[in-house]
């Protein structure tokens, strides 16, 4: 049985991704600072029992990390997908600062959980990621983390950390190559979430991730360090 993480995991594509996952056999670790007291959390526990553990969790925060990590080390020995969900559109998750008012605290948040905590996480669960049948690292990024398609200003703090996201999935798939673990970054599509609840999103999450979980079941070690749409086409660096 294989047995999957997904931080984000109580909210949008994230909360899709446990359920389908639970849905395919998998044994499913769902952590997000909300885990605990997301009902819809709770009624996937119901249903699914023990194949499914829900861990408060602030990726941004390196004590949490740390608990995290001891938590999973107890449920399991291994991990054969790792999924970096969770993300905010910007540094207070509501307003995106613009070109005149830029404050750096706010950049400097989008980074740290966009950018360096994906890094940190797949840093701290490599050892069990090395242990796991096809181990993957599927990195949530964004169009907007496309440096050739993107073709306006503003969005600093969201685009500049999907594109930083992007680099540490290039370079992860080197460092974890000779453990045979794959990295890949993918766009998941316009989908209806509450971070685009003000955008006429198309998708509905269901859609983005049975695509993302079919190109990801597809792709060898040779894929690693790719940016993938969740159709499996190449997205532009």
């Amino acid at each position: 049985m294989r047995t999957a993480l997904v931080t984000g995991g109580s909210s949008g594509i994230g909360l899709e991704f446990v359920r389908q996952l639970l849905e395919q056999g998998c044994r499913v670790i769902a952590g997000s600072r909300a885990a605990e007291s997301c009902e819809a959390l709770d009624d996937l526990q119901a249903e699914h029992g023990a194949r499914l553990l829900v861990q408060n969790v602030d990726v941004a925060c390196e004590a949490s990390r740390r608990r995290f990590l001891d938590s999973v080390r107890v449920w399991t020995e291994q991990l054969d997908l790792l999924v970096n969900a969770a993300g905010i559109i910007s540094g207070d998750e509501e307003n995106v600062s613009v070109f005149g008012a830029l404050e750096q605290e706010e950049l400097a948040r989008t980074f740290l959980v966009n950018s360096i905590a994906p890094l940190m996480v797949v840093e701290a669960f490599s050892p069990l990621l090395a242990k796991g049948t096809r181990p993957m690292v599927l990195n949530l990024s964004s169009l907007n983390g496309s440096i050739a398609r993107w073709d306006r200003p503003g969005k600093y703090s969201y685009t500049a950390s999907k594109a930083a996201l992007n680099m540490i999935t290039k370079g992860l798939s080197f460092e974890l190559r000779e453990a045979g673990v794959r990295v890949v970054a993918f766009h998941p599509g316009w989908v209806k979430t509450w971070m685009t609840r003000n955008e006429p999103a198309p998708m509905h999450p269901e859609e983005s991730v049975g695509g993302m979980l079919r190109v990801a079941d597809s792709l060898t070690l040779e894929d690693s360090g790719r940016f993938l749409d969740w159709k499996g086409n190449e997205v532009p660096w």
